[in-house]
């Protein structure tokens, strides 16, 4: 980053990278120089970049609306949307909250088995990633620095083994069953079923 920039820092960077536009599975810098690009944007464009199918849409969108805040009208696109995911998702799953971020999708997760259950707390999976809003930090232990200098986090939130075969040298299901072996000592010792709203998956 450039010692003029007025962009935060908080952002590590992978690379040095300078990309100015990008096409399927390549990115070209500002130099010119292109790149593979193996992340997709960190698994969110799974289509590739600048689609042309998806850069149409974006297109088709812009020219009718941009920006339509669910809570003051109500557009086309978002039935077709729920109608659509209705279709996909098991029987019973019939209605659709459709959030900004990750972070709030999650967060929102949380309340719902909270307010479903009436019980306080979540199991979460060591080593996984959720966010970076409080509560979603509190569900984090893929990296310390995301947790660091942020305490007092939220309660109510336990961590269990995941099974890591490779990294334990154990078979799979070896590892699996050390993971569950995990998972039922905290139902023991740390938060009863009776106390617990959701298991993360």
């Amino acid at each position: 980053m450039p010692m003029s920039s007025h962009l935060s820092g908080v952002w590590f960077r992978v690379t040095d990278l300078d990309v100015v536009e990008g096409h399927g599975c390549v990115v070209r810098t500002s130099d010119g120089t292109e790149y593979l690009d193996f992340t997709s944007g960190i698994a969110v464009t799974s289509t590739g970049h600048c689609h042309p199918r998806v850069v149409e849409a974006i297109r088709d969108q812009a020219g009718r609306f941009i920006h339509a805040q669910v809570n003051c009208y109500r557009h086309p696109l978002l039935e077709r949307l729920a109608s659509r995911l209705a279709e996909v998702t098991p029987d019973g799953i019939d209605a659709f909250f459709i959030s900004n971020s990750g972070a709030e999708a999650t967060e929102s997760a949380v309340k719902l088995a909270r307010q479903a259950t009436g019980r306080p707390n979540i199991i979460v999976m060591d080593g996984a990633f959720h966010g970076r809003t409080m509560q979603t930090m509190a569900m984090t232990t893929s990296k310390t620095s995301y947790r660091s200098g942020y305490q007092p986090l939220p309660s109510g939130v336990f961590v269990a083994p995941f099974p890591r075969a490779f990294e334990w040298g154990v078979t799979e299901g070896e590892a699996v069953e050390r993971a569950l072996t995990g998972v039922r000592t905290l139902l023991r010792s740390q938060t009863a079923p009776s106390e617990t709203a959701a298991v993360e998956t």
